[in-house]
């Protein structure tokens, strides 16, 4: 049950001369941006200074990182309930306090404890939350369109990583570590709080409207949009839930590994530090063409053949990783994570309200980030794990490599999901 009026108006969206979820597309792309200080890319620039300073190891660190996140991911269930209660324009200001708030607290961190709370703060109101408020919002104004409006929302990763690696790099050089972290939280608190405020609106059908800037007559003749809903629990039931679930948390595992130790993976082939700093621009560019390529196919083709081509272009990533000797190859490598990881965005922001609806979407996309971003716990710690103790990160990878080949052959043979008697084909 929501607790959040059915019947509003808005002068704002009364004076905006277009359909209004555009504005909700443009407030949720800039709050993903300001997301970026709780990315992996972003994080990852600091491995180095926590080693230094703290008195860390590589693999103790990654540890962290991965209990953070996989705490962080918990509670996500919870989130995801109390926005369907109360809807995405009263959390995300939550969230945007949080987040603000707990990425300048990384500045206080002076060992293990410290920096783990402040690192399980970061990913639960940041990578985690941010993005199950933001998509849930977009996904409520968007229903044909949504495809399309989640690829150009993903824009914002690429903004991210063009912004924040080269970011953290230039502060921690000229101001120290502590103090980037305070500036870039305090970048959140300043824009990303008062834009959640002002623009940020719940279904549409609050205020008059229809998804998609629908008239009535396009969505039937009693004005509602016909859209299959399912509770997370009958969602749970059906081997697409589980299979896509499986395979996008499989993604950000992967995923966050190998850019959590980017530096530190192309140290190891003998490329210098500033060549994978400077890689990340490839890898923002090819998120480019993963959102807005994703965006379209997922419109038009099945989605579990998508699922599966992401699935083989990251085992390439996980491979190609291993032999780089070059400036371009490791730009190629750079390029297969981003073009995965733009991907993987519009996979997890569609799939969801399109197999199972929106009126739930909350509850489900919750617990799928349950495992979604659980899952990113697991990626740093084996590499770092293999490196320290092995001297190698091949150890980890390929055994890890396994996963993405195997799950992306069986999602080639899965169904989309019917309710019984559902009628739809």
């Amino acid at each position: 049950m929501n607790t959040y009026s059915t019947n509003k108006s808005s002068r704002l969206i009364q004076a905006t001369p277009f359909f209004y979820g555009w504005v909700i597309v443009a407030a949720g792309t800039l709050d993903v941006i300001l997301m970026g200080p709780s990315q992996t890319f972003t994080v990852g620039v600091f491995i180095d200074s926590f080693i230094a300073d703290l008195g860390i190891s590589r693999a103790n660190i990654s540890l962290i990182y991965g209990v953070a996140t996989l705490g962080g991911s918990l509670l996500l269930p919870l989130m995801g309930r109390l926005v369907d209660r109360y809807g995405a324009s009263r959390m995300i200001l939550v969230v945007a306090l949080g987040l603000g708030l707990s990425v300048a607290s990384v500045s206080l961190a002076h060992g293990v404890l410290t920096l783990l709370l402040a690192m399980l703060a970061i990913r639960f109101f940041g990578f985690g939350s941010t993005q199950l408020v933001i998509n849930n919002a977009i996904a409520h104004w968007f229903i044909r369109q949504r495809g399309k409006v989640m690829g150009i929302t993903g824009l914002s990763l690429a903004a991210s990583l063009l912004i924040y690696p080269s970011l953290a790099e230039y502060l921690i050089d000229n101001l120290g570590w502590r103090a980037a972290w305070v500036l870039m939280g305090a970048s959140v608190l300043v824009v990303m709080l008062p834009v959640s405020w002002l623009f940020f609106k719940d279904k549409p059908e609050q205020y008059g409207l229809l998804p998609d800037g629908d008239l009535p007559a396009a969505a039937g003749s009693n004005g509602l949009v016909s859209d299959e809903n399912w509770t997370l629990a009958e969602a749970r039931r059906t081997g697409a839930f589980w299979i896509f679930a499986a395979a996008l948390s499989t993604m950000t595992m992967l995923l966050a590994g190998l850019v959590f130790h980017q530096l530190s993976l192309f140290e190891v082939r003998g490329l210098p530090r500033e060549t994978a700093v400077s890689a990340f621009y490839a890898m923002a560019i090819a998120s480019v063409v993963g959102n807005l390529g994703m965006g379209y196919l997922l419109d038009r083709y099945s989605a579990r053949l998508l699922l599966s081509l992401t699935l083989f272009i990251l085992a390439a990533a996980v491979v190609l990783v291993q032999v780089i000797t070059t400036p371009l190859q490791g730009a190629l490598f750079s390029g297969l994570v981003g073009l995965t990881s733009g991907s993987f965005r519009v996979i997890d922001s569609v799939v969801w309200a399109k197999y199972y609806g929106r009126t739930h979407l909350g509850s489900i996309k919750g617990a799928t980030m349950l495992g979604v971003i659980g899952a990113t716990a697991l990626g740093p710690y084996p590499l770092g794990l293999s490196y320290d103790a092995l001297g190698s990160y091949s150890y980890a990878l390929n055994g890890l490599l396994v996963l993405p080949v195997a799950i992306g052959i069986v999602a080639l043979f899965i169904n989309r999901p019917q309710k019984p008697n559902s009628g739809r084909g």
